[in-house]
């Protein structure tokens, strides 16, 4: 007997699902999710032309040289906001430089139509509670997975460009791969231009090992994300780095998910500065002369005090997350280079290990000075939390490197609000 009498349904639906019309319905829809893809990636592909035609014009831009003029003409997409600042001087910001600015942005995103998608599938009840968001905001599951083999992904960029008296002050973008709250940590990359680095009412802040190897040129961050923030008379060389960037992962068919996809040479910095950082910690002179000179140029609210050593006493101290007994050693201030000269004798005791550059659940041995000898003298650099070196040997060449530097502007826009990049 012939398997189409032994088993009439099971060969009926294999002629349904086989034959010559279900072979049409599926060369339909996968034409229709070809189609469909082409399409999305079409207009990813033209939302990134845009993006990388602002990212050029920025290149072309000169901190303080270029005027308002050149902005209008050379970046694509500005639009001159209905905004402009009278600044003054406060307790907040210190001594900033004065003067009239003016502000220019240009965003590209399809951040409406991404989140009127999201809406969409949370009101189709029946895969929404399947869909998830990670930690690092990308979000799976549901048909999440399905838009994004279609090429449909979650894409922003925004620019600004700050003038200040008719020249230009600060040049910013960032790239977003993911939709987050606050928006800047969606951005898989971010650059910044700054003349320094300070905070509001002089507060203290991280200054990592890294921002001490390339203090005009600093690269922070992982693969999901890296900062970049350079200083207005950083080498060229360097900062055309900052705006070499490929965007065509956006449309590809794997989508952004590392920055090596989008900015491989900032990637290549990045592990260089780290690499060297660590060669300089694990060598004899951890703390050289050229990083101290980085600090004062581009970090104003930095102390800087010549101590001479008193001798040695046991105290309580902290060691990590433990509370223990340490020898610490007595200094008297003797010179303040930059900031006030405190009256008495302050202890100091310095730890024993410190971060490893790119990797802070690492540790490395502090090379650098831990202690001194009576009448010997040191200089310490304080107001900030430095990694490494916060205390150097106050050689003559140390004293030179800090006295002969001489400080970097103080604009308004180059506040920090959550520590460096």
């Amino acid at each position: 007997m012939s398997l189409r009498k032994r088993f009439p349904a099971a060969f009926w639906i294999s002629r349904t699902l086989t034959g010559r019309v279900a072979r049409r319905v599926y060369a339909g829809v996968v034409a229709v999710l070809i189609a469909t893809g082409a399409g999305i990636r079409v207009y990813t592909y033209t939302l990134t032309r845009r993006m990388q035609a602002v990212i050029a014009g920025l290149s072309k831009l000169e901190i303080d040289k270029s005027s308002e003029g050149n902005v209008a003409r050379v970046v694509p997409y500005v639009v001159r906001r209905d905004w402009h600042g009278k600044l003054t001087r406060t307790p907040e910001t210190g001594e900033i430089d004065l003067g009239i600015e003016h502000l220019y942005t240009a965003q590209v995103s399809n951040e409406r139509f991404w989140l009127n998608y999201c809406r969409y599938v949370y009101a189709v009840k029946w895969c929404s509670p399947n869909a998830e968001v990670t930690e690092d905001g990308y979000v799976n599951g549901c048909v999440y997975p399905l838009a994004n083999l279609l090429g449909y992904r979650y894409v922003a960029f925004g620019a600004s460009v700050t003038l200040l008296d008719g020249k230009v002050s600060t040049i910013s973008y960032g790239v977003a791969n993911r939709l987050t709250g606050p928006r800047v940590f969606g951005e898989i990359v971010s650059v910044k231009s700054v003349h320094s680095f300070w905070t509001a009412y002089r507060r203290e802040f991280e200054i990592r090992s890294t921002d001490d190897e390339s203090p005009q040129f600093r690269v922070n961050g992982n693969e999901d994300g890296l900062g970049v923030a350079y200083t207005y008379d950083a080498p060229r060389e360097l900062t055309e780095h900052a705006f070499e960037v490929h965007l065509s992962c956006f449309w590809g068919l794997q989508g952004c998910r590392h920055v090596k996809q989008i900015a491989p040479q900032l990637w290549q910095d990045r592990n260089a500065i780290e690499s060297a950082t660590l060669a300089r910690l694990q060598s004899a002179e951890p703390c050289p002369d050229r990083i101290l000179a980085g600090r004062i140029r581009y970090l104003p609210d930095t102390a800087v005090l010549v101590l001479e050593a008193k001798g040695f006493s046991t105290e309580s101290v902290t060691q990590g997350n433990h509370r223990l007994e340490g020898v610490v050693t007595k200094y008297e201030a003797v010179e303040a280079i930059a900031g006030g000269l405190p009256k008495g004798i302050q202890s100091i005791w310095a730890e024993d290990t410190v971060p490893f550059p790119g990797d802070y659940r690492r540790r490395l041995p502090n090379g650098g000075v831990r202690s001194a000898n009576a009448g010997e003298r040191v200089l310490e650099f304080s107001n900030m939390r430095f990694d490494s070196c916060g205390i150097v040997a106050a050689t003559p060449s140390a004293l030179a490197a800090v006295r002969s530097v001489s400080r970097a502007p103080r604009r308004s826009e180059d506040q920090l609000v959550f520590g460096l990049m």
